[in-house]
């Protein structure tokens, strides 16, 4: 089973009807040096149930009780519970001639409460835009959706024959890649150190798994320049840099990416892009804590 970050290299080059060559980086399963022990972060059962089955009804559309509960190997009795509870709040819907279950229009109302909150952030976008117009650069922005995911929530792709692609809503591990990498920088040394330690170190294909010596390295090296960066990538040959936007608090809130083949972005160019991105980054900080303010 794939769950990666998916980077789709574009070339219009005739080569094909769609013209494009995919490059997926698969998800390995993370070597945690030092101990095979991960801690398992607290859950209740049946709130971990029901977003499993929102999640199933989103990917299905609809579902019987019999089917949402062989998916996810639920007992049938919790199973219709928890469909019938959400369905009396709207969240689920049911419809009695197929005997299914599909989302309810309660998730709009819930939905638009985080496109309100989410509002701020067109504010911002000018910069992100303005980036990549300038540099050429795919550029994306990624933030925090679980205690340990990061997904893609806006981007800014340049035009021409061959770039970088990435799709809105792509999800990953924060601990993977180099936007990964600039989240957990970023973080306080006691939530990145124990991140760490539960989420472990997802080894790059092509590459020799990473300790988490080196991978500490990594971090305090972002720490220190004020950006992530990767070159010469053995999956996508792409280059690329990363950098923080943070909140009025301090904390980190979005990684903001700039990523390119490397005849776009040479490794001579990098340091020089990091200080671009990360100048563009501080300016989108600027906004949002006047918008937040």
């Amino acid at each position: 089973m794939q769950n990666s970050i998916l980077y789709t290299v574009i070339a219009d080059d005739g080569l094909s009807a769609r013209g494009s060559r995919k490059v997926v980086m698969p998800r390995v399963k993370a070597a945690a040096s030092g101990s095979s022990t991960k801690a398992t972060p607290y859950m209740v059962p049946a709130v971990d149930r029901s977003v499993r089955i929102l999640r199933l009804l989103q990917r299905r559309q609809q579902a019987t009780v019999t089917e949402v509960a062989q998916a996810l190997t639920i007992g049938s009795s919790a199973c219709y519970a928890i469909l019938k509870t959400l369905q009396h709040h709207n969240i689920v819907a049911f419809d009695e001639r197929a005997k299914t279950y599909r989302l309810g229009l309660s998730l709009l109302e819930l939905g638009g409460a985080v496109s309100r909150d989410f509002a701020f952030v067109e504010k911002a976008r000018t910069h992100l835009v303005e980036f990549a117009r300038k540099t050429r650069l795919t550029t994306f922005v990624v933030a925090r959706v679980s205690h340990e995911h990061l997904m893609v929530v806006d981007k800014e792709e340049p035009g021409g024959d061959v770039r970088i692609s990435i799709a809105v809503g792509t999800r990953f591990r924060i601990t993977e890649g180099m936007s990964g990498r600039c989240f957990m920088a970023f973080l306080s040394a006691e939530e990145s150190e124990s991140l760490l330690k539960s989420v472990g170190v997802s080894p790059v294909p092509g590459l020799p798994p990473p300790t988490q010596k080196a991978y500490r390295e990594q971090l305090n090296t972002a720490r220190a320049v004020g950006h992530a960066t990767i070159t010469d990538s053995p999956v996508s040959a792409a280059n690329g840099v990363a950098a923080p936007i943070f909140d009025s608090e301090g904390r980190i809130l979005f990684v903001i990416t700039a990523m390119g083949l490397s005849s776009a972005l040479t490794a001579k160019a990098i340091e020089d892009t990091g200080a671009s991105l990360r100048a563009a980054a501080d300016a989108i900080t600027k906004v949002l804590r006047s918008q937040r303010g």
